[in-house]
C-alpha cells in the first residue's frame, strides 16, 4: 500500500475526469487520476494516419458554456482552436431516397420537400402559437408533435435527436435531455414570440473568443492528451480500479496496474468519473440502491466509420456538414454521415475526401456486433448512388462503442436526484459523467469544473459534501465518458502506474 494519503483520487480519465483532475491540480489540491486504458480521453481521441486526421468519437464542439471556454483558454498555449468552414452551415436530412437541405428560414421552410404542404402549414402555425406543456412528463416525440405536428417530429426532430443521443424520440424525455427547452415549453405559447422576447432581454451579446462550431488543429484528442500530460506523474494509466471502500474517514481504492499487480491508494475524497454501469459496479458494496439505479440506465451502442476516398471517386461535391437520417427511414441502414474535410479542410490530404459514417443507435443496437467488412459494405452500399461513389475507400477506420450514450428516458431526472441524495450521505464521495447532466463535451466539462470547485473550496480531507456539490446542468455526440472504442488508439502521455 502506498503510504501517501492523497487529497482526491479521480477514477476515470474521460473528459469529465480529466477536467475535474486538472481543475483540482490548478487549485493546488493533491490529486491523482486513475485510467484503465493506455491513453486518456475515453472516446475523445484522435489518430493521424496517411495524411487523414481521424476523430474516434466527438468530431466538433459548439462552445456554449463558460467552463468549456475557460478550459480552452487554459490550454491555448499548447493547442490551436480551428473554426468550421462556412460550408458547414449547409446541412441535410435523408428523406424518401434523397437529401433535403435543412430549412433555415421561412421561405425555405415553405418550399422544402422534407414535408407535405399540410405539414409545413402545421409547423409554421405551431411556431407562432401552440399548446404549452402540462404537468405530465412527455417524450421528445410527444412535445414535438404537440408543438409542430407529427410529420415534422418524424422527419426533422427525430433526425436531429439521432445526431445527439443516437436515441429513440418515443422514449427520450424532453425535460431530462433538454431542460432549457423544457422550461420554454412550459412558459411559451408562441415559440417565435418567446425567442424574440428573449433576444430583446439579452440585448447585445458579450463578445466571445470562439463562436460556432470549432475543433482543435490536431483533433479533439489533442485537448484530452494535453490535459493528461499536464497531470504529469499524477496520471496513472493502465490502472483499473477494482474496489472503492470508505475507510477511516476517507477511502481506499484498490486497482491493478499496467503489470496486473494489485495496488492500493488512500485518499480523503474520491470522484467517480466512469460510465454509469462501471460506477454502479464499484459502488455496489457501499450503496447497493445507487448501484442498481446506475446499472439500469440504458445506453445506446454505435459504430463510427472513417472512410477515406480519392476525390475522383466521389461525384457528389460534399459541400456541407453532412446529413442525418430520421428514425422512421428504417430501410436506410445509416444514422448519419459527416463530410469531414468539408467542415475542417485539414482532415484529409490533397486529392482525397474523408467521410464519417454512423451506424447503430437505439433502433439498431446489433450493428456494433457486425464485422468491419460487413459495416463497410453496408456504408458504401447505402452511399454508392446517393453520393456517387465510384471506387473503394483507400482508408478504413472502425470504432465500436458499446453502451456508449446514456438514454435519458422518462423518470431519469428523478432517478438521478435520488442517486445524488444517497451519494451525499457518504462523506467525500462525488460523481461526474455523461449520465448525470448531459452527454455533450460542454456538459461534462461544466459538471467536472463545478465539482472540482466544490472540492477545492472544501480543504478538509474526507469532509462531508452537500448534495448541491453536484449541480444540475443541462446535450453533442459520442462523448468522452462513453465506453472506449474497440480498436484504435492515439499517441498520448502514458505514465505507468
Amino acid at each position: 500500500m502506498d503510504p501517501r494519503i492523497r487529497d482526491v483520487v479521480v477514477v476515470g480519465g474521460g473528459i469529465s475526469g480529466l477536467t475535474t483532475a486538472w481543475q483540482l491540480r490548478k487549485s493546488g489540491v493533491d490529486v491523482c487520476l486513475l485510467e484503465s486504458g493506455n491513453a486518456v480521453g475515453g472516446c475523445t481521441q484522435t489518430e493521424s494516419r496517411d495524411g487523414f486526421l481521424l476523430e474516434k468519437g466527438p468530431f466538433n464542439v459548439m462552445v456554449r458554456d463558460p467552463a468549456f471556454e475557460a478550459l480552452l483558454e487554459d490550454v491555448a498555449d499548447e493547442v490551436s482552436v480551428v473554426a468550421a468552414s462556412k460550408a458547414a452551415r449547409n446541412r441535410y436530412i435523408y428523406r424518401g431516397g434523397r437529401l433535403h437541405a435543412v430549412p433555415t428560414n421561412p421561405i425555405a421552410l415553405a418550399t422544402t420537400g422534407l414535408l407535405s404542404m399540410g405539414a409545413r402549414v402545421r409547423l409554421l402555425r405551431g411556431l407562432f402559437l401552440s399548446r404549452r406543456a402540462g404537468q405530465t412528463e412527455e417524450t421528445i416525440e410527444q412535445v414535438a408533435a404537440r408543438r409542430v405536428g407529427q410529420e415534422a417530429a418524424d422527419a426533422i426532430v427525430s433526425a436531429a435527436i439521432s445526431g445527439i443521443f443516437a436515441g429513440d424520440i418515443k422514449k427520450l424525455s424532453l425535460r431530462a435531455c433538454f431542460p432549457g427547452v423544457g422550461r420554454v415549453d412550459e412558459e411559451a405559447r408562441s415559440l417565435i414570440g418567446y425567442g424574440l422576447a428573449s433576444a430583446f432581454r439579452r440585448g447585445k451579446k458579450k463578445p466571445r473568443r470562439w463562436r460556432g462550431l470549432v475543433s482543435i488543429d490536431g483533433g479533439l484528442g489533442a485537448l484530452t492528451e494535453t490535459l493528461g500530460c499536464r497531470l504529469d506523474e499524477d496520471l496513472l494509466t493502465g490502472c483499473r480500479a477494482t474496489a472503492v471502500r470508505p475507510r477511516n474517514g476517507g477511502f481506499e481504492i484498490e486497482y491493478h496496474d499496467s503489470d496486473d499487480v494489485s495496488r492500493t491508494l488512500r485518499c480523503g475524497r474520491v470522484v467517480m468519473a466512469l460510465p454509469a454501469s462501471e460506477t454502479g459496479l464499484l459502488l455496489e458494496p457501499t450503496l447497493p440502491e445507487v448501484a442498481g439505479v446506475l446499472r439500469a440506465i440504458q445506453s445506446s451502442s454505435l459504430v463510427v466509420l472513417n472512410l477515406g476516398f480519392r476525390r475522383l471517386d466521389i461525384s457528389h461535391p460534399l459541400n456541407g456538414f453532412g446529413f442525418l437520417v430520421p428514425q422512421d427511414e428504417t430501410a436506410f441502414p445509416l444514422m448519419g454521415v459527416l463530410w469531414a474535410d468539408s467542415i475542417f479542410g485539414h482532415h484529409a490530404p490533397e486529392g482525397h475526401r474523408l467521410i464519417r459514417v454512423f451506424i447503430g443507435g437505439a433502433c439498431n443496437g446489433s450493428a456494433v456486433n457486425e464485422s468491419e467488412e460487413e459495416l463497410v459494405e453496408t456504408a458504401t452500399g447505402a452511399l454508392r448512388d446517393l453520393l456517387g461513389l465510384n471506387g473503394k475507400p483507400v482508408l478504413v477506420d472502425c470504432c465500436r462503442y458499446r453502451d456508449a450514450i446514456p438514454q435519458y428516458h422518462a423518470g431519469h431526472r428523478e432517478r438521478i436526484e435520488k442517486v445524488r441524495e444517497s451519494v451525499s450521505q457518504v462523506p467525500g464521495l462525488h460523481l461526474v459523467g455523461n449520465y448525470l447532466d448531459g452527454v455533450s463535451l460542454n456538459d461534462c466539462v461544466r459538471l467536472g469544473t463545478a465539482v472540482a470547485a466544490e472540492l477545492g473550496l472544501d480543504g478538509s480531507r474526507g469532509s462531508a459534501s452537500s448534495s448541491d456539490c453536484l449541480p444540475c446542468g443541462n446535450v453533442g455526440s459520442v462523448n468522452g465518458d462513453a465506453a472506449k472504442p474497440e480498436g484504435g488508439s492515439t499517441a498520448a502521455c502514458r505514465i505507468a502506474g
